[in-house]
């Protein structure tokens, strides 16, 4: 290799050489597949990947042994960046070093990693940098005429350099806060169009205006002084390296760029590698200005960067050195917080690729989309893309889709007065698209007056489509009857037994509209005239044409604020055995003796602490009657003492109504994973089975959670879905039972499912508003004053690529 040797690093033995040439030849030897490109290429999609987190200390170390083994050279013009890596402060290092690690159990979290795997890091916003020349007064003036500084200027080697920004295509909520929040904090400016624009310090030449032209931004900012010199990281042991140094006062910088120096290495033809390095000492907030004297003067919030204090010039500059306590040999803390990669604009197509970095290539209408020829060539397919126009209109072509995609799954409604619904399909529409013209319709209505008489349309299709059942312990819909199935982790543990994983299934989740629920107790109008089994929707259109109007609050906090950061991705469903449905179903007053470990679990989490509540007033007998279930639990827990005809009637029921099921949660929730397992008892990271099925798919799911009893067979609980005569059967999804466990609010929801066409899926989110009343089974349910709070869909992989093509409810 002409750029990597280990001979590159001063290496302080002839071990520490030998193991560097080692490890350097492993990566060339293994990962390196003919192109430095696809390498960083593959680094970096372990990197954004939250849910690979235990691979990225290996990646960093080998990105740790290419920077050593990199060749210092100065750079000139501009160049494609790329975010490798992002690394989190260690406070703690070197404690974690007398036990023999590298970094500590706290920094190893990589909270700003995962969060900017969350937000940027698939779209990019910093799309590199560029260096230009500076002439000898405006580089001592930047560095306040350092003596180190100045003693090595070298107009061919020494550049002032400036960062570039791009707007995120398609930019979500907050990634559409990027720029201008940026903008403002940063002083950023349009960038440059002409050698004539005013406002820059460098010297703006035509060729490199012209290499730009290569790289999509729209601004920049973010100033830096670049010049050979040695890293000021500790373990490089002075390696020779081209430094940008943010730290300058003259430069301007603001926090958290008072902090930072960035050092690069040349790797490989066009491509330099650079680690960021943040000072966790003796670092400035940035300044402040106020007025003296009727003077402006400024000063810094912190310690102002100069490493010769001697520099320093006027009274105020050696007053505040005196107070600061700094000096020439201040230990500055520097840390390795990440690599980048600088790419020469000639590579762009390269940099570019599939295989490399497409997240940054220039979309239509942006600088560097024509220039580079993309408007005259044929879109490169992605691995990951969904086929938009398949999904949006090609479906119409394909018999099988066509079909599935506008047949409505229905039967009779219990109110006769709904109708046929198959009359609010139009033609030409899938019945996804018709659930989105109706989501638009009652957002809408409901903005300004929160009534569910706007909810007519939805509640007519929940009234009207088919509940699904369950088959030998499996969940089923209409036809086929499942999305994916599958068996499998046979050393799989439930409460110390092995129970093997069995007809696994999983849907996509996607919310439709929300309603305040808790707003319908206190409608005086309907309590004084409707009897509660007549509280029909369209009853409710009548009486409330004059009632009492409310802006829908919670649906519209969902639909600007809620779908883009919370992560529930669908709901997973499996095979429950009778002996774990019998635990999880017990009212017994003898729970903490029957299960010490589950219940333990409950006292242990304090957000489950409604459901340990349960255990405790099933212990002091606080309902006088027993659940429907008790009969079957009386002669003892399946593990100790249950009859055979006990354990047969729970086998019967797991194997002909009940599965067990979670909510499933997309990668968003990474960024704050330690907070979900604190939160939640049943919050779980699957087995790798499961996640390479999830990853198959349209939209990988990464955890699990919240989990629930899902039920089949049984009468809506509420009154709006039942009419006069003839009561709704539903698929209901039971989060209460004690021994469920789980986090608040959960633990008042019960909810509803039918099925509306095949493979899609109606939900109705229902929360108990009498929220002090504790559930146990034997109450009747009109007692919790159940309402409605929204309805929620739950879709197959068909119905998932649709509704990502035609964007409901999505956060991309």
């Amino acid at each position: 290799m002409q750029y990597l040797n280990s001979n590159n690093f001063p290496s302080t033995s002839q071990e520490e050489e030998k193991q560097l040439a080692e490890s350097l030849n492993e990566i060339l030897t293994d990962d390196y597949q003919g192109s430095f490109f696809k390498l960083f290429g593959s680094y970096k999609k372990i990197l954004s990947d939250n849910n690979r987190k235990a691979e990225w200390e290996d990646i960093n170390n080998k990105l740790t042994t290419l920077l050593k083994c990199g060749k210092s050279v100065p750079i000139d013009g501009p160049m494609i960046g790329v975010s490798v890596s992002i690394r989190d402060f260690d406070y703690f290092e070197k404690t974690a070093q007398l036990f023999g690690h590298n970094r500590s159990a706290v920094a190893n979290i990589e909270w700003m990693a995962s969060l900017w795997n969350n937000t940027f890091a698939s779209t990019g916003i910093w799309m590199g940098k560029t260096f230009e020349p500076v002439n000898k007064d405006i580089a001592a003036q930047k560095c306040n005429n350092n003596p180190l500084v100045m003693s090595l200027y070298d107009p061919k080697t020494t550049r002032i350099g400036r960062n570039f920004f791009r707007e995120p295509l398609a930019p979500d909520c907050l990634q559409l806060a990027g720029i201008p929040v940026l903008t403002k904090l940063w002083r950023l400016k349009d960038r440059p169009l002409s050698v004539d624009t005013q406002g820059f310090d460098s010297v703006l030449l035509e060729k490199n205006l012209e290499l730009e032209k290569r790289i999509p931004y729209i601004k920049t900012g973010g100033y830096f002084l670049a010049e050979p010199g040695s890293s000021v990281a500790p373990e490089m042991n002075g390696k020779a390296v081209y430094q940008l140094n943010y730290r300058w006062p003259g430069l301007e910088p603001v926090f958290p760029m008072t902090r930072l120096i960035d050092e690069l290495v040349q790797v490989d033809e066009g491509i330099y590698l650079g680690q960021l390095i943040m000072a966790t000492r003796h670092y400035s907030l940035g300044s402040k200005t106020f007025s003296l004297f009727g003077e402006d003067v400024s000063a810094n919030l912190g310690e102002e960067y100069n490493p010769d204090p001697n520099a320093k010039t006027g009274l105020l500059a050696k007053l505040q050195h005196l107070l600061s306590h700094t000096h020439d040999t201040a230990d500055y803390g520097y840390q390795n917080n990440g690599f980048f990669l600088m790419i020469d604009p000639l590579f762009a197509e390269q940099a570019y690729a599939n295989d490399a970095f497409p997240q940054l290539r220039p979309a239509p209408g942006e600088i560097g989309y024509q220039e580079l020829g993309y408007d005259k060539k044929p879109p490169t397919p992605s691995a990951d893309t969904i086929d938009t126009e398949k999904w949006i209109y090609g479906w119409r072509r394909d018999e099988t889709l066509s079909k599935k995609f506008t047949t409505l799954c229905l039967e009779s409604s219990p109110y006769a007065d709904d109708g046929d619904v198959r009359e609010l399909l139009q033609e030409g529409e899938s019945v996804l698209q018709m659930l989105q013209r109706i989501q638009g319709e009652i957002n809408d209505q409901t903005k300004y007056d929160d009534h569910l008489k706007h909810f007519e349309k939805l509640n007519r299709l929940f009234r009207s489509g088919i509940a699904p059942s369950v088959k030998d312990g499996l969940f089923q819909g209409n036809g086929k009857g499942y999305n994916t199935r599958y068996n499998g982790l046979a050393d799989r543990q439930w409460y110390g037994v092995n129970e093997p994983l069995v007809g696994f299934d999983y849907y996509h989740g996607a919310t439709l509209n929300l309603h305040w629920g808790f707003s319908d107790n206190f409608r005086p109008e309907i309590d004084a005239s409707i009897e509660p089994n007549l509280l029909f929707p369209t009853s409710i259109a009548a009486l409330l044409k004059e009632g009492i109007q409310e802006p829908a609050i919670l649906n519209q906090a969902w639909q600007n604020i809620g779908r883009f950061i919370f992560p529930w991705a669908g709901k997973s469903f499996e095979q429950i055995s009778g002996r774990k449905l019998s635990m999880l179903l017990d009212e017994s007053d003898d729970l903490r003796e029957r299960y010490p470990a589950r219940t333990g679990e409950l006292h242990d989490h304090p957000a489950s602490w409604p459901h340990y509540d349960l255990v405790l007033k099933n212990e002091q007998h606080y309902w006088a009657e027993e659940g429907p279930f008790m009969a079957h639990l009386k002669s003892g827990a399946w593990d100790n003492g249950m009859s055979n005809t006990d354990q047969e009637f729970w086998s019967n029921e797991a194997n002909q109504r009940w599965i067990f099921g979670n909510n499933i949660q997309d990668a968003r929730i990474l960024a704050a994973d330690g907070f979900f397992r604190m939160l939640d008892m049943n919050y779980h990271t699957p087995e790798q089975a499961l996640l390479d099925l999830a990853e198959s798919g349209p939209s990988p799911f990464v955890r699990q959670g919240y989990s629930f009893l899902g039920v089949a067979d049984r009468e809506s609980i509420l009154p709006m879905n039942n009419g006069p005569d003839k009561k709704k059967r539903v698929f209901q999804f039971h989060y209460r039972y004690p021994m469920i466990g789980g986090a608040a609010p959960i633990g008042t929801c019960l909810d509803e499912l039918v099925e509306i066409a095949e493979g899609l899926y109606l939900g109705q989110l229902i929360y108990a508003t009498k929220l002090f009343t504790p559930f146990h089974s034997s109450v009747n349910s009109a007692e919790y004053k159940y309402q409605l709070f929204g309805y929620f869909l739950l879709l197959d992989n068909d119905w998932e690529y649709h509704r990502q093509a035609i964007k409901l409810d999505t956060w991309k």
